[in-house]
């Protein structure tokens, strides 16, 4: 029956017998070796799915994503997230227009024609001339030298001045045309402006003489000019001659001394009753911009607008003439066509003009008022050179001389005017190029608690939380690793043209709450105690040192074309490779945007586009300062193997654990085997663990990658003691635990190939007692 039992146990180990000796008699010892597989051929990848065994099992829909293979099967982690940075179109301007208005008094008013008709306003014959009758005076009678000086000639004038009735003259002369027909030669005519009612002189006489050219002989026609001054009535017109003559004889025929025209030259007034001419008068108005965050300085300066309008309200005409006024908005340009519609008094679009013409039947009736225009803005351009926009006002009255009979004579004061108010509101702008003033962004919402304008990072209202996903668990997978190339990108599309820089905080967390914050390494990302940034905080009333910041700068887009950019945070520019190395499940951020730190000219758009992702990139190329640890636990029963502790006959009196192994991994790795019971414990009350095994790193290329061709192998053999030859039959598990490490720190790249077979092997001596 022993014998039998014998038998069965070695058929029950399941091995390939090195000896199993069947006993010849009873009451003997009999011994025999046995070699047992315990883990047969089993190799580890660094990376795959879960049908294998994997030190990174990708199955994990964490993991699916976070990976990326090249065609060396090189392995880099690559995360990219959506970050939100918050609304940078707080940056853009806001454009204040002061409300304005316009008032274009007449001015000086101009006079021309006296008359409708022309050749004889008035006459006066020889004898009103000379006092010689000419009924008594025969023909050839000697006439002596002599002078109506103690009765000059009067000749109204007013009757036939129908153009005019009245005005007050401010400057000029009234240019007076005489033709002598009398027969004879006058040696000199002083010609004087009188009003014929009180026979007053008005202005400066002029003289007709040899001595100056003009003598008004027998025959010719002569004009003169008789200035006026400041504040002289004109009115009940007639003129005053005073004549000197030499010895003439009498003529046969004689005719009339008489007054052909009179007209203003240069001859303006500040009052008016006649029939007059269009009077042309203008002004300018400005209306002036805020310069708290927007400048225009130069006159290639504008604004494109989006949204806005001008309100012309009704002009109100107090004059006894109707009129034409004529609106420029010389600086706004460009207005799109589709501004004129269904407005009749837009005349033009680039530049703008409002028209009140009788040309498109807006004119502006006798003491009437034009209709209230609204011009829309949108799409037009406003050039705002020292953050004013002038535009001028031109009216006409019309040319009452074309009136009907009776409706000719007006009256005009300098001082009546016509008015409105302009007011330039809701401007929205869509493209502005000019000088905007610095100004800070927050990029983080505040907290409605606080409404201070300071954020703080661990505060959940207030920091943009970013969780990268298979980091944390990767984290637990790995530990100790020191990549040796990381990258952490901003990726954005942005329209921005404005130079731009962002202030902020990022602090990565990872699984094990362990905290490090990406600072800058360089003078391009690295902030500055003199830096214009404030108010950013870790908590409430705990700002953030600089060491604790990162700055860095958009980049430069001066047209403003959605354009793709990124910026690299790198180990030669930042501690990124603390920072990634942390392996950070967690990134919290806050920040604001200093727009236009240097207050340079510079283009801005509405609305901003600025669309950022964070973006992870860890090459696995990588040097250990510690070592990278990985552990796998393996289903392994060793319940067939005699103990006398489990009531056997057999016991086992020698035992060596085998280890044949292939290392295609480009770091040398140090091995633990722990043999575990049935809840995966430690077997006790004598453990076995198989430590101090070392496999040495395969050998690597110059392009830093392990040669798969040419793995390290060998085999290691460890001697187990009596006690814990005992307790390997309670094994039900075998724990691997593996530490890798690069030779001398050298930096070494992974791929999801790299690998570890491993074969584990029991040579067993058993001892059996026959009875």
């Amino acid at each position: 029956m022993q014998i039998k039992k014998h038998i069965l146990a070695c058929i029950a180990l399941g091995v390939a017998f090195t000896g199993c000796e069947l006993p010849k008699s009873p009451d003997f010892r009999t011994s025999h070796k046995v070699e047992a597989p315990v883990m047969y051929n089993k190799t580890f990848q660094f990376m795959g799915d879960s049908t294998m065994s994997v030190m990174i099992d990708t199955t994990g829909s964490d993991f699916d994503s976070l990976f990326t293979i090249d065609g060396d099967d090189f392995i880099t982690i690559s995360k990219e997230q959506d970050f939100n940075f918050g609304e940078l179109n707080d940056a853009i301007p806001v454009i204040d227009v002061d409300p304005t208005s316009f008032d274009a008094a007449v001015g000086e008013i101009e006079i021309t024609d006296f008359s409708s008709g022309s050749g004889d306003l008035g006459s006066a014959n020889i004898e009103e001339v000379t006092g010689q009758n000419p009924n008594f005076v025969p023909a050839g009678t000697p006439i002596p030298a002599g002078s109506n000086a103690a009765s000059p000639v009067r000749i109204g004038i007013g009757a036939n001045t129908d153009f005019f009735s009245s005005a007050t003259i401010k400057s000029g002369a009234l240019d007076v045309q005489l033709t002598n027909n009398l027969g004879f030669d006058f040696q000199t005519a002083t010609i004087q402006v009188i009003d014929t009612t009180n026979n007053a002189p008005i202005g400066n006489a002029a003289t007709f003489s040899a001595g100056n050219g003009n003598q008004l002989t027998d025959g010719t026609t002569q004009t003169a000019s008789i200035t006026f001054s400041d504040g002289d009535q004109l009115r009940n017109l007639g003129v005053e001659i005073v004549v000197s003559w030499d010895n003439f004889n009498f003529p046969n025929n004689p005719q009339e001394l008489v007054v052909n025209s009179v007209n203003g030259n240069n001859l303006v007034a500040s009052q008016v009753q006649a029939a007059l001419d269009e009077q042309d008068f203008s002004t300018s108005s400005t209306a002036s911009f805020s310069a708290d965050e927007f400048e225009f300085t130069q006159p290639s300066h504008f604004i494109r607008m989006k949204a806005g309008e001008i309100d012309i309200a009704p002009i109100q005409n107090d004059l006894d003439f109707s009129i034409d006024v004529t609106i420029n908005f010389a600086d706004i340009q460009n207005c799109p066509a589709s501004v004129a519609t269904n407005i009749p008094e837009i005349t033009s679009v680039d530049p703008l003009v409002i028209s009140y013409t009788q040309a498109n039947g807006t004119e502006i009736s006798r003491s009437g008022s034009s209709n209230q225009v609204i011009v829309p803005l949108a799409e037009c351009e406003v050039y705002a050179t020292n953050n004013e926009v002038t535009f001028t006002i031109d009216a006409a009255t019309e040319n009452t001389k074309n009136a009907p009979q009776g409706d000719q004579i007006r009256v005009i004061n300098e001082t009546q005017s016509v008015a409105a108010s302009v007011n330039i509101s809701g401007l929205e702008i869509e493209r502005a190029t000019g000088i905007i003033k610095q100004q800070t962004v927050l990029l983080n919402d505040d907290d409605p608690a606080d409404f201070d304008d300071d954020l703080a990072l661990f505060n959940d209202n207030e920091a943009e939380i970013t969780e990268i996903d298979g980091l944390n668990d990767l984290s637990s997978q790995l530990s100790d690793i020191n990549f040796t190339n990381p990258i952490l990108s901003i990726n954005y599309e942005t329209n921005i043209s404005v130079p731009t820089t962002i202030y902020g905080a990022f602090v990565g967390i990872n699984g094990d709450g362990e905290q490090v914050y990406l600072r800058g390494t360089g003078t391009d990302y690295s902030v500055d105690q003199t830096d214009p940034i404030s108010g950013l905080l870790k908590d409430a009333g705990d700002p953030l040192s600089a060491d604790e910041m990162i700055k860095f700068s958009l980049a430069d887009n001066l047209n403003g074309d959605n354009i793709n950019a990124s910026i690299q945070f790198d180990r030669t520019n930042t501690n990124v490779d603390d920072f990634l190395n942390n392996l950070p499940s967690e990134i919290r951020f806050i920040g604001k945007a200093v727009v236009n730190e240097d207050e340079n000219t510079a283009t801005i758009i509405d609305p901003l586009n600025f669309d950022p992702k964070i973006s992870v990139d860890i090459p696995l190329r990588l040097s250990t300062t510690q070592p990278i640890t990985y552990t796998d636990t393996v289903e392994q029963d060793m319940s067939g193997v005699p103990s006398p502790e489990n009531g056997d006959d057999q016991s086992i009196t020698e035992g060596i654990i085998a280890i044949d192994y292939e290392n295609g991994f480009p770091m040398g790795v140090d091995l633990v085997v722990t043999f575990l019971d049935s809840l995966q414990n430690e077997l006790s009350p004598v453990s076995v663990q198989l430590d101090e095994i070392t496999l040495q790193a395969a050998q690597i290329g110059a392009d830093r990658f392990a040669d798969h061709d040419n793995p390290t192998s060998g085999t290691i053999e460890i001697a187990l003691s009596g006690d814990q030859l005992d307790q390997l039959y309670k094994t039900r598990f075998l724990e691997v635990s593996a530490s890798l490490q690069t030779t001398n720190n050298q930096d070494v790249k992974i791929r999801t190939t790299d690998f570890i077979t491993l074969s584990v092997r029991a040579e067993l001596t058993i001892e059996s007692e026959v009875n």
